[in-house]
């Protein structure tokens, strides 16, 4: 096919507001087959899905004008949101945007879709009641709802010191353990808690308000902060939030606001 479908809704995705993303993100819903196809790549037969093709880092960084580490981080960063997967060989990587089918289906392919799962769901409408109504009989007690996305073993001590450091609300959990996962493949836990709290003693000294952590966690921002930023616009007169939060975290009085010397030594 020569077309493809965009939905409205990437107008509120996260993607839309980061021109870069959007770019790859059209550019792979662009490469991605159709209906599938099977073709040679040497002496080898290779049979891709719907939604998949075959590239790699190098020529999607020829045809799109990124670096390879961008591309790289783009790739990492969708693989981890679950939004594509990638198989990988020495010679090739075969790249599979997930529910591919949910949106590029043609009009009819969609309907037949929807009529399928409409039936499918009727047939199984009077064992879901009743298994509702076992459930409210037998008064049968709640399981706790599990954690259903990874984290990395570092990320739980620097969610909870960022936690407490920052000014703002944390934001959502599950958001900053896929951005945590998604630096840690280019910077150590000590380098992101470096960048964390030179972060956070330049807000404090500017009086400016924090990020959400996942709104921090990029490896933009963990790289530019890596060296602590030294010219700063002049610090406010009066204590800041995080002053004051220093002193209540850590029981002792806080210097005078706008001070050099960093506070936030935990992370």
């Amino acid at each position: 096919m020569s077309w493809i479908k965009l939905h409205r809704r990437l107008l509120d995705s996260e993607v839309f507001k980061k021109p870069d993303h959007l770019k790859l993100w059209t550019y792979l819903l662009l490469k991605a087959s159709h209906r599938g196809k099977t073709f040679r790549h040497g002496d080898q037969t290779i049979k891709i899905e719907p939604g998949s093709f075959v590239s790699g880092r190098q020529k999607i960084a020829e045809e799109t004008g990124y670096s390879e580490s961008k591309i790289r981080r783009f790739l990492a960063y969708k693989k981890a949101t679950n939004k594509l997967t990638i198989k990988s060989t020495k010679q090739y990587s075969i790249i599979t945007i997930c529910k591919y089918s949910d949106y590029q289906l043609d009009e009819k392919e969609t309907d037949q879709r929807i009529d399928h799962q409409t039936d499918h769901n009727q047939e199984n409408s009077k064992s879901i009641t009743t298994d509702v109504v076992i459930h409210k009989v037998g008064q049968t007690p709640k399981s706790k709802k599990k954690k259903t996305y990874k984290e990395h073993p570092q990320f739980q001590e620097w969610w909870s010191k960022y936690s407490k450091a920052s000014s703002s609300p944390e934001g959502s959990r599950e958001k900053a353990a896929e951005h945590y996962l998604i630096c840690s493949q280019d910077f150590s836990p000590e380098q992101i808690n470096l960048a964390t709290r030179h972060y956070l003693i330049e807000c404090r000294k500017a009086g400016y308000s924090t990020k959400h952590a996942y709104g921090f966690l990029d490896p933009g921002l963990i790289d530019q902060y890596q060296i602590e930023p030294s010219n700063l616009t002049d610090p406010p007169k009066q204590e800041t939030f995080l002053d004051q939060q220093f002193k209540r975290i850590h029981g002792t009085e806080s210097e005078h606001a706008g001070s050099s010397s960093p506070r936030l030594e935990s992370l």
